[in-house]
């Protein structure tokens, strides 16, 4: 997939103009849309922007049209966006199927076990998720999706710990 120099410019832009406090169409990440409706990078771009300033719902908007227009790596990479937005939105059926489907796709997939297992453990299907979770523990493949996760993965083990210390 080869990405228009002058999006990946516009998105440059966009991050330097971007105070994550305020709504990202307030650098622009929205206006990318206009120029670049379809293109799954813009797309993907928005989605991690609202994403990241808790707007979850139109993040799943954009990374769910992205979906379509992507293949290999950064398929999978937003089809993990996708189920984690799904799953934060409290979306939990959604969030699975999106995740099983994906890792039908990409069986070897440590990073989308360890955020089907996070889905699969708010459904209360705790030993589902345990399951899987022991299964990245022993897999001794690389998973560079992992380590570009690993702060959100981080993230939600201390709201785990948090939740259970306060019970």
């Amino acid at each position: 997939m080869r990405t228009d120099p002058a999006l990946v410019e516009a998105i440059e832009t966009c991050h330097e103009e971007w105070d994550p406090t305020r709504s990202p169409d307030t650098a622009g990440f929205d206006a990318l849309l206009e120029r670049w409706p379809d293109d799954p990078v813009a797309l993907i771009a928005v989605g991690d922007a609202h994403d990241e300033c808790g707007g979850t719902e139109k993040a799943i908007v954009s990374y769910r049209a992205a979906m379509p227009r992507l293949d290999g790596t950064a398929l999978r990479r937003c089809a993990l966006r996708l189920g984690d937005a799904l799953r934060r939105a409290g979306r939990l059926d959604e969030s699975v199927s999106v995740l099983e489907a994906a890792l039908e796709e990409f069986p070897g997939s440590r990073s989308l076990r360890t955020f089907l297992a996070l889905a699969m453990h708010e459904q209360g299907r705790t030993q589902t998720a345990l399951g899987l979770v022991l299964e990245v523990l022993v897999d001794p493949a690389p998973s560079p999706d992992l380590e570009l996760f690993r702060p959100a993965v981080r993230a939600r083990a201390e709201q785990l710990f948090a939740r259970d210390r306060a019970a």
